[in-house]
């Protein structure tokens, strides 16, 4: 009797072992990046925006001339493991009708800039019946980026140059 209690006990605890689930934890390597030039200083910060996982970045840009700078949305590109993936949605554009036609940021002489970007690739959308749609939500959800590198390669006009600049970072879950 001992004995078959024993191993139904072992059972068990083994069961519910094999169910658990491990908790992850999403990290960015680095936490955040900086690009210099005598045109501009870029920061860029992957955010979680109350998610467990990353799904968006902040972008500020610094101007550090007289002239305007222009963001170029058209040619600013998502990047996922060292390839393009496709543009970024954030507030104002929506993301289901982006067809290369997204206007420019204009960031005024010696002034800052500051936007939250997200994936449009990850963009999810709510359905129709979605609460969100009826409460006046916008049906959108920024989607989790995978772990790997993420990054942007970030698209500046300015006086007719273009100026490109790659900010990539490493995106793991680690078990807690």
């Amino acid at each position: 009797m001992k004995r078959s209690l024993c191993l139904g006990l072992i059972f068990l605890v083994t069961i519910l072992m094999g169910c658990a689930t491990t908790t992850k934890n999403w990290v960015s390597k680095p936490a955040s990046l900086k690009v210099e030039s005598s045109h501009f200083r870029a920061t860029l910060e992957p955010e979680k925006k109350g998610n467990k996982t990353f799904v968006a970045f902040r972008l500020v840009l610094e101007n550090r001339t007289d002239k305007p700078l222009e963001i170029d949305w058209n040619q600013t590109r998502y990047l996922l493991n060292g390839k393009p993936n496709g543009l970024f949605w954030f507030r104002g554009i929506d993301p289901r009708t982006i067809k290369g036609s997204i206007p420019p940021d204009i960031i005024p002489g010696e002034s800052r800039f500051e936007k939250m970007i997200f994936p449009v690739k990850l963009v999810a959308f709510a359905p129709v019946q979605d609460d969100t749609l009826r409460d006046g939500g916008p049906g959108i959800f920024p989607g989790p980026m995978p772990e790997g590198e993420n990054g942007i390669s970030l698209v500046v006009n300015q006086g007719g140059n273009r100026i490109t600049e790659k900010l990539v970072f490493v995106i793991a879950a680690q078990s807690m």
